[in-house]
């Protein structure tokens, strides 16, 4: 399924769901996988993405960040989540160790990622309660949150911004929040450095994973390590990275620039594997192999300094305002009633487009596959039914209802199918919304 929206209109879940009535369906199986243990980048390349990053930063940055004391400290905080991954903290390495990684080919399957952790992991869950035999590979730990880490560490980063900003207009002490910056600054390196690793977003993580291999890339499970860290060790340095940093880009939305961050890296994962079987990495390496293995770190310090440039730029940003329906107390100057009026519609609005800024869209976290009828298997009817319903705060739906139809023998088929479909609730302001939706049901027999 997919939503059915007007050009130029964006949401979040474009969820293509094929129906396969038939018995000669094909169905891809991706095989079993466990979480990578191998580190990012090893020290040497995460200290080096930090500190490039950083002496990249403009002039209008605020001064004390681009000091040699804050570059050296987010130089050397680069490899600090690696430092938790140690047996002697078992639980934070054990809690941590997903943030470093995405397995792209396997969150894709609950179609469009949401922007927040917790739905994530309630639509791989929801995923996996459809597709039981999936369930241990979509457990949440194993798919990994790569994004959802580095875009939570950059929120800390924008709000801390923002305190300096507060501080600094009234003249009062920002050596405390400086401190709060330059670490949220080299948390956030990296797992924007983990983000360039192409074998940090895929399950050929560390060895050619896939039931087909015709290329006969590598099932050792040592290409990981040593394309990373020992190759990077020997053979790159600061002076092969820093001219392939790029000018400064603007950020448009820090969670769809930092996923097409992420799918570019994806798309080089063959590349690896094809520079390592061509022994570009063994020894001193390959030309190529050494140009590549520059591009991606200077990839890396390129994106981490535009988020820096964004988080500061958008902390100048005014916050939305919070209106808690259920306040013990009316703001100052406001009566008791007023207030309540002022939060209520609110709770009782059904959104519709154009939605207002910060608007959240919904995201499909269950969604059966819907019925063929006779009369449609029959006759091989193909075609699209869209959808239209209301989804509610609680993320289930009521005024189900046909837009328009390609047969109407499969319209009861759609209409059975959406009226069980749950969602993450629309999000305004912090709270959840009810909001009008239509959905593009898609019936194909192979």
């Amino acid at each position: 399924m997919k939503t059915s929206s007007a050009p130029g209109s964006r949401l979040p879940f474009y969820t293509q769901a094929n129906m396969k009535p038939c018995r000669f369906a094909v169905v891809l199986l991706l095989p079993v996988l466990t979480a990578s243990s191998s580190f990012g980048w090893g020290s040497k390349g995460h200290r080096m993405i930090g500190r490039l990053a950083a002496e990249s930063l403009p002039a209008d940055m605020p001064a004390f960040l681009r000091t040699p004391e804050a570059i050296n400290e987010i130089e050397y905080l680069g490899p600090e989540p690696d430092r938790w991954r140690s047996r002697a903290e078992p639980e934070l390495s054990a809690a941590q160790a997903p943030d470093h990684f995405i397995d792209l080919e396997l969150a894709d399957l609950i179609g469009p990622l949401p922007r927040q952790r917790y739905q994530y992991i309630a639509a791989l869950y929801a995923y996996a309660a459809a597709h039981p035999d999936m369930a241990a590979q979509v457990r949440p730990e194993k798919v990994g949150f790569q994004p959802y880490i580095a875009n939570e560490v950059w929120e800390r980063l924008k709000s801390a911004m923002r305190d300096y900003r507060d501080l600094s207009a009234q003249h009062l002490d920002t050596r405390p929040v400086e401190a709060a910056i330059v670490f949220y600054a080299g948390w956030l390196s990296h797992y924007v450095a983990d983000g360039s690793q192409p074998l940090h977003v895929t399950v050929n993580y560390n060895g050619w994973a896939g039931k087909e291999n015709p290329t006969g890339y590598t099932t050792e499970h040592t290409i990981h390590s040593q394309f990373e860290t020992a190759f990077v060790d020997a053979n790159v340095n600061t002076s092969d990275v820093q001219p392939l940093v790029a000018p400064v880009q603007p950020i448009n939305d820090e969670w769809d620039d930092y996923l097409a961050y992420l799918r570019h890296t994806g798309s080089l994962v063959e590349r690896v594997y094809q520079l390592d079987k061509d022994h570009g990495f063994d020894g001193a390496g390959t030309p190529a192999a050494k140009q590549f293995t520059a591009e991606r770190l200077a990839a890396a310090a390129s994106m981490l300094r535009d988020l820096y440039v964004a988080a500061w730029i958008k902390s100048a940003e005014p916050v939305p305002e919070w209106h808690d329906q259920h306040a013990g107390s009316a703001p100052s100057g406001t009566s008791g009633a007023s207030a309540s009026a002022e939060s209520q519609p609110l709770a009782d609005q059904v959104f519709r487009k154009p939605f207002p800024p910060g608007f959240v869209y919904p995201n499909l976290v269950y969604a059966p596959d819907p019925e063929y009828s006779d009369k449609a298997r029959k006759n091989k009817i193909s075609g699209k039914v869209v959808v239209g319903m209301t989804v509610n705060r609680d993320g289930s739906v009521e005024d189900v209802h046909i837009v328009s139809n390609d047969g109407k023998e499969l319209v009861k088929g759609a209409l059975n199918a959406v009226r069980q479909y749950k969602f993450s609730p629309a999000m305004y302001q912090g709270r959840p919304v009810a909001t009008e939706l239509d959905i593009e049901v898609n019936f194909r027999i192979y």
